[in-house]
Parts: C-alpha cells; structure tokens; sequence
C-alpha cells in the first residue's frame, strides 16, 4: 500500500484567547499567521496493523466525504429514509438563489428619479377632543338613520304578513262548514228557487240572475214586464228578495269574516254546551228509571251492592261522553243490543231458582220425625224407644 492512501488525521488549532493586549505585544497578523504555519501533530500509522484488516472496512475512496446535518442523522439513527445529499444541496441551492432574486427585486431602484425634490412625509395630525365628539356624533346619527330605515323595512314586512294572514283566515273561513252551511247554502238555494219558478212560469231561468242586478224600481219593473203583472210577479220578487237578503248575509259575511267567524265559534259553544246539559239530564231521568227496574242499578245499602252499582253507572256516564276507552265505546252498541234478552232471561232464571228453593222448603218440611216410640208388653218391647229410620218411613207409607 503506497503512503497516498493512508487517511490523514488531523489535529484540532490551539484556540485562540482573547485577552487584553499587553503593550509590546506582537499583531494579531502575525498570530494567525504563526498559526496557520503551524504543522499539526499526526502520529504515524503501522501500516501492518492495517493489512490485517477485511477488505470491507478499510475505505477506498478518501477523496469524498459526505455531509450529513443533524436531522438526518436521527432519521438515520431512527431507521427513517434520508434524502440524497445531491438532490438536498440541489433545493438549498434553488431556494437561495430564490430568496436573492425577491430580495433583489425588492430593492430596484430603477424608478428611483434623483432629479425631484425629496417629497415631505405628512405625520398624521392629532385630533383634538371637539373634533372626536364630532366625528362620534356623525357616526351616531348615521347609526340612527339605519335604524329607522330598518324599522321601516320591518313595518313594511309586517304589513304584509297582517295581510297574508288575514287573506288565509278569509280563505280558511270560506271553505268552513260552518259558513257554507250557514251563508252560502241559503243563498245558492234561495237562487236555485228562483231560477225554477223563472223556468216554470216564463221559461227562462236568465230571469232570476237579471232581477238580482237591479234594485228598487228597476227590479219591480223588470219583473212586472217579464211576467205581466199579477200574482206571478208578487211571488217571484219575493223570491228575488230573499235571495237578495241572502246575499247580503253573505257578503256581510265575508267582509267581518272576523267578527262572523267568531260568533259561528261562540254559536257552536253554546250549542255544544246545550247538548252536553240535555244528554246529563237525559242520563240522570234513565239512571232513575233503570234503579227501579233492575237490580243492577239499584241502590240496596249494602256496601258491596252499592260500590258495584256506582262503577256500572260511572262506567256508563263515560261511553255516553265519549271518555272511555275505544273498545268500550265499540262494544256498548252491541251490549246494548242484547241487554233485553239478557236481561229476561235473567229473570226467568231467577224465577226458576225461587221455583226450586220453594219446592225444597216443602221437601224438608214433609220429611218424619224421630219421636219416641212404645211398645205392647206381649211383644215384651221397653216402652219409649225410638224407631229406626226405615221403621218411620214404612209407617209412613202405610
């Protein structure tokens, strides 16, 4: 092995001190330079030693040493993959010559024109208190001037929502059962007369439509020269009014749809609570009657009676409100159906069981009785003593 590739091992420079300069001293040039000339230390290697090595541990290529920072040798350390250090030093080199050109470019001084006077920086003026409370003030009214645009804006939604709602309550109550029962039923029948006895009499049904466009005279006139006068044209315009007052109701209707629909729901109420006070009294009347004819309803002072009696009527008192439950009220019509046959036949059972307990009280009041019995003295018998049973019964069939 030639001497050129043995490794080279150098040794570190004595660091340099720095102290204070004594006087007389020499330069810190001449330092650095007796430094530099300076030969390191490098002990000599047995080259034996080294023969003796495998071939995979002595390096063959001395000329390349490669750079690895710190993180990558914790990677590596880790059992993590490192990236080459070429392609590394490639992207620094990238990133650098990067940075250059952003600095360079925001440093170009190509606009700069050193013919104009330099212009002053204005510094910003302090305001003083009377110009903040005006600044505050105006900021206040602009403030308040948005409210009232907003509250407008509001008001003018709500209007519109009032409107909506109450063309949906208009709707709602056009289509109630209740108005067309009560308003627009009356009217399309009182006209449907009219246009028949029209039909009937003139044959022509048109006649009834026309007289309800014209009022006061012009109706009168009009019905007088469609039907010639006399009693047909009385009858007729009477007709016409009263589908003319139909009409109004139904229009007046309309108009307080409100106040209409309000009186239909109080009407109802009063009509509901009316029904509810006839079907109590109705109950109470048949609750009355029914204790006096039947045992189930009938009050007996017993106290196990009386409770039974109690749940039946209570029982009943919710089927006929509709409180109890479903299958209850489903089946109450067909116990109904059956309660007279029931009911009989009941009774004629228990006509039959009163039958049989009469029979046997008069079974037991037939049966004999022991007595005390006496004897001849022929028969040589003690006088007094009692017969057998068959005795008394063969006595009795003598």
């Amino acid at each position: 092995m030639s001497d050129e590739h043995i490794p080279n091992q150098t040794q570190a420079a004595d660091p340099v001190i720095a102290s204070t300069p004594e006087p007389n001293t020499e330069s810190w040039e001449s330092q650095i330079s007796r430094q530099l000339n300076k030969k390191p230390d490098i002990k000599k290697i047995d080259i034996k030693s080294l023969e003796d090595l495998p071939d995979g541990m002595i390096p063959t290529d001395l000329d390349y040493v490669a750079e690895q920072d710190a993180n990558d040798y914790l990677k590596q350390m880790e059992g993590g993959t490192t990236e080459p250090t070429e392609k590394k030093s490639k992207k620094t080199k990238e990133n650098i010559e990067k940075a250059i050109e952003s600095v360079s470019d925001s440093f170009d001084i190509s606009d700069l024109d050193l013919s104009k006077d330099i212009e002053p920086v204005e510094t910003p003026k302090k305001k003083t208190k009377e110009e903040n409370i005006a600044e505050l003030r105006k900021k206040a009214e602009a403030y308040e001037e948005s409210l009232k645009a907003k509250d407008t804006e509001v008001l003018t939604y709500r209007e519109k929502l009032e409107k909506l709602e109450g063309e949906l309550e208009r709707t709602a109550f056009e289509r109630s059962p209740k108005f067309k029962e009560k308003y627009e039923a009356p009217f399309a029948s009182s006209v449907d007369n009219a246009k028949a006895f029209a039909k009937e009499f003139a044959d022509d049904e048109s006649i009834a439509e026309k007289a309800l466009s014209l009022k006061g005279r012009e109706r009168i006139d009009f019905i007088d020269e469609s039907f010639g006068g006399g009693a047909a044209a009385g009858q007729f315009l009477s007709l016409v009014n009263d589908a003319d007052s139909k009409r109004g109701a139904l229009e007046g209707a309309l108009e307080n749809y409100r106040a209409t629909a309000n009186e239909i729901n109080q009407a109802e109420q009063q009509q509901n609570l009316k029904i509810v006070e006839e079907v109590n009294t109705n109950f109470e009347r048949m609750t009355h009657h029914l204790a006096q004819k039947s045992d189930f309803f009938r009050m007996t002072g017993d106290d196990d009676n009386d409770k039974l009696v109690k749940q039946r009527i209570e029982a009943a008192r919710a089927i006929i409100h509709g409180n109890a439950t479903q299958n209850e009220m489903t089946v109450a019509p067909f116990l109904a159906v059956i309660a007279r046959e029931a009911v009989a036949e009941n009774d004629k059972l228990k006509a039959e069981l009163a039958k049989y307990k009469s029979r046997a009280k008069e079974d037991v009041a037939v049966q004999p009785r022991i007595s005390k019995g006496s004897s001849d003295d022929d028969d040589g018998e003690v006088r007094g003593k009692p017969k057998s049973i068959m005795e008394s019964i063969r006595s009795q069939l003598r």
